[in-house]
């Protein structure tokens, strides 16, 4: 794969630059600052970008938004040695593919190269542009329908068996309420979107008008709010998938589950054979209504043979 560096230490340049070419890759360019990052991604077109986010000048946060502003589905690796949960979130809630901490040895790059492979070639590539043009349609329309602004920031994915492929997603929300669906057929799959219950104020005013906490059922009614959005943006995807298919795929009746990540995804997993090997697409999905915010992240796991299928479609 052709890859950008941009990280200011020419001692950390060239080691990342001699690891990658042992496994490989091609660092096609090498940028010490922001000015030069934009200017060779334009000039080169690489697959993936490796990002330092404290650099002299222009930070790689405000690089990152420079590089999603030219390619809204730019693959970055952000090399750091900062380890803050708070720091981690805001990187992924702008799009950022995964973190690489320092030190940093040959096998890390392997790892993380190898799973990057997945996403630049083969079955999962196909996949990914699927879900990523569906999600980003599903984002216009709701913005042309509510009052705030819905996108889609970011889009992560993984392959591997079951575990693998759902527990190698480092997800941008902590926790939250999940809405999931199963999807019965030949070659079952599924699909999730997890909200954080904090936000139902931001997406209640936003989507419907008014605030749920005006209505004396509210628990119930963020339930239903949460369960209609999923509905919405979940079949988005698997409406692309059918139609790229070419056949039906029905979804179940919606189930729940509320807690931590873990909680979460094994809720998801609890509804997929773990005898297969899976591809999922995990989005990262921003409303933003006048000065507030809300995120949400959003998950498509399907099996391999179905992600072959896709690539042959």
């Amino acid at each position: 794969m052709k890859v950008l560096l941009v990280e200011d230490n020419a001692l950390t340049r060239n080691t990342v630059t001699a690891l990658l070419t042992k496994l490989g890759h091609e660092v096609v360019a090498e940028a010490e600052n922001g000015e030069k990052a934009v200017k060779y991604f334009t000039e080169f077109k690489p697959d993936i970008v490796f990002l330092d986010i404290i650099m002299p000048g222009k930070s790689g946060i405000d690089v990152l938004q420079d590089l999603r502003n030219l390619d809204p589905l730019v693959r970055v690796v952000v090399i750091t040695a900062m380890d803050q949960d708070d720091v981690d979130r805001r990187l992924y809630d702008k799009g950022v593919h995964a973190i690489l901490r320092k030190p940093f040895c040959l096998e890390d790059f392997k790892v993380l190269m190898d799973e990057l492979g997945a996403t630049t070639g083969g079955p999962s590539r196909r996949f990914r542009d699927m879900a990523a043009a569906s999600m980003e349609m599903c984002m216009t329309k709701l913005s042309s329908l509510s009052t705030g602004t819905w996108n889609m920031t970011g889009i992560r994915m993984s392959r591997g068996s079951m575990d693998e492929a759902l527990r190698g997603q480092a997800l941008a929300c902590a926790s939250g309420f999940a809405v999931h669906f199963n999807v019965p057929c030949k070659h079952p799959f599924a699909a999730m979107i997890i909200f954080n219950p904090e936000d139902i104020e931001t997406i209640s005013r936003c989507f419907l008008g008014f605030s749920f906490l005006e209505l004396p059922a509210a628990t119930r009614s963020q339930e239903l709010l949460f369960s209609e959005l999923a509905n919405i943006i979940l079949n988005s995807g698997i409406n692309a998938l059918s139609n790229k298919l070419k056949s039906d795929h029905l979804p179940s009746v919606p189930k729940y589950a509320q807690g931590g990540t873990p909680l979460l995804l094994e809720a998801l997993c609890a509804t997929l054979d773990a005898s297969q090997r899976y591809s999922v697409a995990a989005m990262t999905i921003n409303l933003n209504c006048g000065k507030d915010a809300a995120r949400s992240e959003v998950l498509i796991a399907i099996p391999e043979i179905l992600d072959q299928a896709l690539a042959a479609a």
